[in-house]
């Protein structure tokens, strides 16, 4: 008797303990994954298991746990409502002033990258998100033990120290290709223009600063292929096995679309607003292009009033004007006469005379 209640309470006491083990069991919110980490020997810990969004995983009674999000990043520079209001300064296309070349004038570029963390982890301990939190994540301190882990200014400040300068790297070497008004009007859309030249560069700088393809562009799908459409330079085949770039007229490369299929989309740059640096330069070229605007306005309305007169002495060189306008005057001459009493109107040469309008 005394052995089956002791049995019965042993039961009990493992179910209550399989419940309350249930009920605090460890969820991953709908936008993050949380990477498990046992305990091992000491201070070790190695890797368990990823709690995918929106699911529950084992409750960390001895062990660790990194929440990482899994929604749509953004590092947005804006003057307002940004990530940072600090641009990107850089040089662009040198000036040739008096027969000698000098730098052009500085730009300071506005630019916004949308980016997903590359939450594969298929592979385990060689899965690229757990490669990105052990190499760079636990670095900067992006999350701490627990599901409400995440910290957004330590996600920033990597950011800052990995995303930026991949972004410098590309940009300014792009903008050094251009003519400081054209980049500051945007003339013939070059802003789409750099944003696929600077791809390759950003994207292997981008790289080359995480340890890794960590970070993947908008269609990115948990890991799963997906198709997208990349801008690749255009090349044509010049006779021998090396293939040649095609260009512009002004020497810049000229792209086509290519369907690509993968599992980690490339990040892509956009290029929203590229002004002076120097803000006394914006606004003398302002001046200036107002005053040519101005000066163009006349030169037309000069050049119309000359057209005018040209045309004007040509015809009244005409026999065939000046007849019509003798005829004119004797319209209005006849016109006259109707509210005359006393008016004798002249048709044609002097001499031949009409009655007159009115009576005497």
């Amino acid at each position: 008797m005394n052995k089956t209640i002791r049995r019965g309470g042993i039961f009990l006491a493992v179910a209550a303990l399989g419940v309350t083990l249930t009920a605090c069991s460890t969820y991953a919110a709908p936008d993050q994954i949380i990477l498990y980490y046992t305990a091992g020997t000491g201070e070790s810990r190695q890797f368990q298991e990823c709690i995918q969004p929106g699911q529950s995983g084992s409750y960390p009674v001895d062990d660790e746990i990194y929440a990482l999000p899994t929604s749509l990043r953004t590092w947005n520079i804006r003057p307002k409502g940004g990530d940072t209001a600090d641009p990107i300064a850089s040089g662009t296309l040198p000036e040739t002033v008096n027969g000698a070349s000098q730098p052009g004038p500085e730009v300071v570029v506005y630019a916004t990258a949308d980016f997903y963390l590359n939450s594969d982890c298929k592979a385990g301990t060689k899965s690229p998100i757990v490669r990105f939190w052990e190499s760079t994540g636990r670095r900067y301190g992006i999350s701490a033990d627990g599901e409400d882990g995440f910290n957004q200014g330590n996600f920033n400040k990597m950011l800052l120290n990995t995303l930026v300068p991949a972004e410098e790297t590309a940009l300014r070497q792009e903008t050094r290709k251009y003519d400081a008004d054209a980049l500051d009007a945007n003339t013939g859309n070059v802003w789409t223009t750099m944003e696929r030249n600077l791809a390759p560069t950003f994207q292997r700088t981008l790289e080359d600063k995480l340890g890794g393809k960590y970070f993947c562009g908008t269609g990115f799908a948990g890991g799963a292929e997906v198709e997208w459409t990349e801008w690749r330079p255009k090349v044509k085949n010049s006779g021998s096995s090396m293939e040649e770039q095609v260009l512009d007229a002004n020497g810049q490369p000229v792209y086509e679309e290519k369907k690509v299929k993968g599992t980690c989309p490339p990040v892509r740059i956009t290029i929203t607003d590229v002004n002076f640096k120097d803000s006394n330069i914006a606004a003398a070229r302002a001046r200036a292009y107002a005053a040519e605007q101005d000066a163009n306005a006349k030169r037309i309305e000069a050049q119309g009033e000359a057209d005018r007169a040209a045309i004007l002495e040509g015809v009244g060189n005409s026999p065939g004007y000046v007849r019509l306008q003798e005829i004119e005057a004797q319209k209005q001459a006849a016109e006259a006469c109707k509210v005359s009493k006393n008016c004798t109107v002249i048709i044609g040469d002097p001499g031949n005379t009409s009655l007159p309008v009115g009576g005497r």
